[in-house]
């Protein structure tokens, strides 16, 4: 690993650890330095002191010098020869179990691992799984220190290719006998894509739609949301499900927090972008009129309308407060259902995110955990033969059925029919529309620059009644763009 890399990957370190405290991946290559005996000659200038006609002249000439000295050196790597068909090769797998997950979650990973070695008996599959919170610290510690893994998943911004410890996947696509637009949903491309080159493969494809508590709406005498509504809508149902008295909230968790800014349909839905589409520019986005009315918005739901979930209620059910059966309405995607599906005593259904008024298309929020190799991996090919299988038709038909994670992989749900299920129809409806990346995974530096800005400015308004949105950014924004720029110039040095 060179010093450009070494450097880039602590930065990288540095802020993963900075993002785990505010919020709330080839075995990399450990240099070693060695010291190599020389023999050089060197041209040098000295004084040379001599008597002409009685006086005493001095002169500089130059002179050739040569000296055995020793220097540093970059130890050569040792050439690992890629395994024959028949050789055996374990390829390391690491996963994450995070607070919502069931017990199938968990045992999917060995179930897929299993399946693979079936058809595949001479690559043998190690599988690991930690907690998700460090996890991204975890996996960076670990390629530093020349331990991490082969093949991980996680959610890395696309640009973090710059950092060159992850493999350039293209030419092991370009030799395989599939077309991307074809096998996944737009959203598994798009996440596993930088500057043209492929640098992972989808592991899921998620969209992001509201879960609705029907119990509560039958007692409001309210009907049920329908496709087409609007954020004005959406937030006067809200007032009308709210009864704090009675410990009963028109939302719960994310919309009710600046997630609504972020990890949400309403960061799209708003009539405004905060970030610009490759993540490098917030001034002019951020900063504008349009954009403080959507944090206000959002913001006003919990401040004013005072409709959100208390933090009490999220401590006891976690971020899935609707799980409680006293939340109207959630903001969910589908790495939720499996919760809702085994825990809720309610009756309950969903339908797709609100749009910014009548005269606008919803813009969808999907996302994609995506599957990285290590650009030190060892056995290379067979490390890429169980990534494609992992993204490919027969994982997603087993992750399925197993009714943990929705598979990237179109043909998969229309084969089981979900396509026209009355529940993931929501979510592959949302899978066909125009999607963006979300905001916090636009940027590599997104978390070092951005991302407290909505923590800051939420806490301002929500939490100290500070409602000036328009002085706090015009301070906040400038210093934000610097911060990127200034990261951004650092990768071209």
């Amino acid at each position: 690993m060179n010093a450009k890399k070494l450097v880039g990957l602590l930065l990288i370190l540095l802020a993963v650890t900075a993002v785990l405290a505010a919020c709330a991946p080839q075995t990399v290559e450990v240099t070693r330095v060695v010291t190599e005996t020389v023999v050089e000659t060197v041209t040098e200038q000295v004084e040379v002191t001599r008597i002409v006609e009685g006086e005493v002249v001095t002169e500089i000439q130059e002179v050739e010098v040569t000296r055995v000295v020793e220097v540093e050196t970059e130890a050569e790597e040792e050439a690992v020869a890629e395994a024959g068909e028949e050789d055996i090769v374990t390829i390391s797998w690491w996963g994450t179990e995070r607070g919502r997950d069931t017990a199938e979650t968990r045992e999917l990973h060995f179930q897929l691992a299993r399946a693979f070695e079936e058809t595949h008996p001479n690559t043998k599959i190690a599988v690991s799984l930690f907690p998700s919170r460090g996890f991204a610290n975890r996996v960076l510690t670990a390629i530093a220190a020349g331990e991490g893994p082969d093949i991980w998943y996680h959610y890395f911004a696309t640009d973090i290719a710059t950092q060159g410890f992850l493999e350039d996947l293209t030419p092991y696509i370009e030799a395989s006998d599939f077309d991307p637009a074809e096998r996944w949903f737009p959203i598994g491309q798009q996440r596993a894509v930088y500057d043209g080159r492929y640098y992972g493969v989808p592991r899921d494809a998620t969209a992001g739609f509201i879960a609705y508590n029907k119990d509560m709406f039958d007692a409001a005498g309210l009907e049920y949301p329908q496709p087409g509504w609007t954020i004005d809508d959406y937030r006067e149902l809200a007032i009308a499900l709210t009864d704090r008295d009675n410990d009963q909230y028109g939302i719960g968790a994310i919309v009710g927090t600046p997630g609504c800014f972020q990890w949400s349909s309403f960061s799209y839905n708003m009539g405004v972008d905060f970030v610009s589409p490759d993540g490098r520019q917030v001034a002019g986005y951020m900063d504008t009129p349009e954009a403080v009315d959507a944090l206000k918005w959002c913001m006003d739901l919990t401040a004013t309308d005072q409709v959100a979930a208390p933090e009490g209620l999220q401590e006891q059910f976690g971020e899935l407060v609707f799980l409680s059966g006293n939340v109207g309405m959630q903001h969910i995607s589908t790495w939720e259902l499996p919760a809702i599906n085994e825990q809720a005593e309610f009756n309950w259904g969903v339908v797709e995110p609100p749009r910014y008024d009548e005269n606008s298309d919803g813009i969808a929020w999907t996302d994609s955990y995506v599957y990285y190799m290590s650009a030190d991996a060892k056995q290379k090919q067979r490390a890429w033969e169980f990534m494609e299988w992992l993204s490919g038709p027969e994982a997603a038909m087993i992750m399925a059925e197993a009714g943990v994670w929705t598979p990237a992989v179109p043909s998969v749900w229309e084969e089981l029919g979900w396509n026209e299920d009355p529940v993931l129809n929501v979510a592959w409806n949302e899978l066909q529309k125009e999607t963006r990346v979300a905001n916090y995974e636009r940027s590599q530096f997104y978390w070092d620059c951005v991302g407290d800005i909505f923590y800051d400015v939420w806490t301002n308004y929500v939490e100290l009644g500070d409602t000036d949105v328009e002085g706090y950014l015009a301070t906040a924004v400038p210093d934000a763009q610097a911060c990127l720029d200034d990261n951004y110039a650092s990768l071209d040095e």
